[in-house]
């Protein structure tokens, strides 16, 4: 796993690359699950289902995709590709424990159009849906605001399910 900082508007991000997964389906379901463990109050986390094609960019606004931001220390959740702003606020905001924390950024895709969920523990922002260019490919991105120390992401899943067929990775 590379790690790399990038940064969206003031804020820096140390982000780690975990896997690429073709995404070539007219219509279907993306699912990416993940523990993540707050290692510093404050913390700014990244979940991101983002472009593998494109090139690689140090500013967040030229990559293609879905990529949520959640401050831990309000429980705002921001949509940092897309600008769509602020999407929600969690109520029980991940702390820093060394408790796990269940995510899962979803998607369903219907041709170009991508309606992504987020989960956080058991609760669920809806994000509004984004109409996207064809994305065959994507990398599962997380990322931590923190420089060092930052949050631990683990035991990470992705789940492909194309209309009338399934895929597991």
């Amino acid at each position: 796993m590379k790690s790399r900082a990038t940064g969206f508007d003031n804020q820096k991000f140390n982000f780690t690359r975990l896997h690429d997964a073709c995404i070539e389906m007219e219509s279907g379901e993306v699912v990416f699950e993940i523990e993540m463990r707050m290692m510093q109050p404050g913390e700014h986390l990244f979940l991101g289902l983002l472009d593998a094609t494109g090139a690689p960019s140090r500013v967040m606004s030229e990559h293609e995709g879905i990529g949520i931001s959640i401050n831990s220390a309000t429980g705002e959740v921001v949509d940092v590709l897309n600008d769509q702003g602020t999407i929600g606020y969690l109520d029980e905001v991940p702390s820093s424990s060394n408790l796990s924390t269940f995510i899962c950024l979803e998607f369903e895709k219907i041709k170009r159009i991508y309606i992504p969920k987020l989960t956080v523990g058991e609760e669920k922002i809806l994000h509004p849906a984004l109409h996207l260019r064809e994305i065959p490919v994507m990398s599962l991105v997380v990322g931590s605001s923190a420089l060092e120390n930052g949050a631990i992401y683990e035991n990470p899943h992705l789940m492909i399910k194309q209309r009338g067929h399934g895929a597991t990775i």
